[in-house]
């Protein structure tokens, strides 16, 4: 019984110190996903491929040598007007050219603003995809004591490359 006890205690103390190294290695001054939570419900998230590179070049006559292309093509809140307390779904279509033909890191950063302060922020799972096309979804809850009003939804997206960034507008009543 003894030596059960023991072999309990040494898996205590190397999962401590585990967590203890994570913790301490983590990168200072970023934030992880939802730090700076601060309004609403955030859901899952899901994205897709709408047009691979072949065919996002064959449309936009993209030259490899004219250097990278990210852009932000919509960015869109259904419904656009909304109660308290409904499910929104924040959609963000984007377009990423690169000479290489590899996965890329990015991340979509999302921020509401409500009479120009801040509500709160989330970044996406941070994803690698290929060139192309994509559409990323996440659904929203408004709370239920969300002032009726405007609402601004400001979405970033980051790579390597660059950032793009674009605003719409939505109503809660």
């Amino acid at each position: 019984m003894q030596k059960n006890g023991y072999r309990y205690q040494v898996w205590i103390s190397v999962l401590l110190w585990l967590g203890l190294f994570l913790a301490v290695s983590a990168p200072q001054g970023q934030s992880g996903p939802l730090d700076d939570y601060t309004f609403g419900f955030w859901g899952n998230s899901r994205e897709e491929s709408r047009m691979g590179r072949e065919d996002i070049i064959a449309r936009e006559g993209y030259c490899p040598t004219g250097g990278c292309v990210l852009r932000l093509d919509k960015v869109e809140v259904k419904p656009n007007r909304a109660k308290k307390g409904a499910t929104l779904l924040l959609s963000t279509t984007y377009t990423i050219l690169t000479p290489e033909h590899v996965a890329l890191p990015v991340a979509i950063t999302r921020e509401i603003f409500y009479q120009e302060k801040s509500l709160g922020r989330t970044k996406s799972i941070e994803s690698r995809v290929y060139n192309g096309t994509r559409t990323q979804e996440i659904d929203f809850t408004l709370p239920a004591s969300a002032a009726p009003g405007i609402y601004q939804l400001i979405t970033k997206i980051t790579t390597g490359y660059g950032t793009a960034q674009d605003r719409t507008d939505f109503q809660v009543d």
